[in-house]
């Protein structure tokens, strides 16, 4: 009979829990019943005779024993599911699910697209479109892949560039006629400015041209977590928006049902990244999806810049070498 702590499977049971610090979230990752969990990391005390949480507590905390479990435990399992992925891999295509955290409203309008070209490549592979996970969601193992704005800084990620996120500042054309176009910052205290306060970025309070900085304040400000009803209400000549992601407005830009304003001045882009965990890197269908959307997400990104760039000047982009390279924290 196999001796408990000998058991894998309860060992990735208590170190789904380390890295959650909650039974039921690491339960939800597992997808078992927190009482199987308990029951498994229950087991793996009684053989060991010391508990590796402090069952007392609450939050739940790992004990001395536990932190040094964890830490170790780590290696073994990283190293078993290399062995297995190499013995295997050879022997059968790529399958499996695959979490995957975007932002909203490009999950909304152009990812199922994208991940058509994917499934075409590798249909065994199945993946689940998630949104609002964050650094630390992605260092905890609730995802295994997401988008995130800004380089990590978390330890124990693995990530690659997705490019940059342009931001412009535009209104429609009715809006301008009727309004007047703002030329400067300074400008926007007579406009209704649509702000963008969600998750996914800190909310834009100023703006840049060249060396100069301005603050940002509207007459009236309407505040959303929502890019597309933010966009909905620009296109519907409501107001201005001075940080519209360039990818939830191309096809605007160049109908010409938006108009860029403020000429010059931009918040500056934010370079983005596809981020995994170093558990999850380890398996090879990560790898290989997280490869294959870092570079088809740079393409899609830098093909809306050279579209628009006839109509809108960009700013230079500070970060275009070095996006293939493959970094760790």
């Amino acid at each position: 009979m196999l001796h408990k702590t000998d058991d894998l499977t309860a060992w990735r049971y208590f170190t789904v829990f380390a890295r959650s610090g909650s039974l039921s979230e690491a339960a939800r990752v597992l997808q078992v019943e927190p009482s199987s969990l308990s029951r498994a990391i229950a087991g793996l005390e009684k053989s060991l005779g010391c508990e590796l949480i402090a069952h007392n507590t609450r939050p739940l905390q790992l004990t001395d024993a536990g932190r040094t479990a964890f830490k170790r435990m780590q290696h073994i399992l990283r190293a078993h599911d290399a062995l297995v992925e190499s013995l295997s891999s050879g022997h059968r295509s790529l399958a499996g699910s695959i979490r995957l955290s975007s932002a909203p409203g490009f999950a909304a309008r152009r990812l199922t697209a994208l991940l058509q070209k994917f499934h075409d490549l590798h249909p065994d592979i199945t993946i689940e479109i998630l949104s609002g996970f964050k650094e630390r969601d992605v260092q905890k193992g609730l995802c295994e892949v997401a988008t995130l704005t800004g380089e990590p800084q978390l330890p124990d990620l693995v990530y690659m560039s997705r490019g940059r996120n342009v931001y412009l500042p535009v209104a429609s054309p009715d809006y301008v006629l009727r309004h007047g176009m703002p030329l400067t910052p300074a400008n926007l205290r007579t406009h209704t400015g649509y702000v963008y306060c969600g998750p996914v970025r800190p909310e834009t309070r100023t703006l840049q041209r060249a060396q100069s900085v301005e603050p940002v304040h509207f007459a009236t400000s309407v505040r959303s977590t929502d890019i597309l009803a933010i966009r909905q209400a620009v296109l519907s000549s409501m107001g201005v928006a001075v940080d519209m992601p360039l990818v939830q407005i191309c096809e605007d830009l160049l109908a010409g049902t938006l108009i860029p304003i403020l000429p010059g001045w931009f918040r500056p882009p934010l370079e983005c990244y596809i981020v995994t965990n170093r558990a999850a890197w380890h398996m090879r269908r990560v790898r290989v999806f997280l490869q294959w959307y870092a570079h088809a997400m740079q393409e899609l990104f830098a093909s809306y810049e050279s579209q628009v760039s006839a109509i809108v000047g960009l700013p230079p982009d500070e970060h275009a070498e070095g996006r293939d390279k493959v970094y760790r924290s």
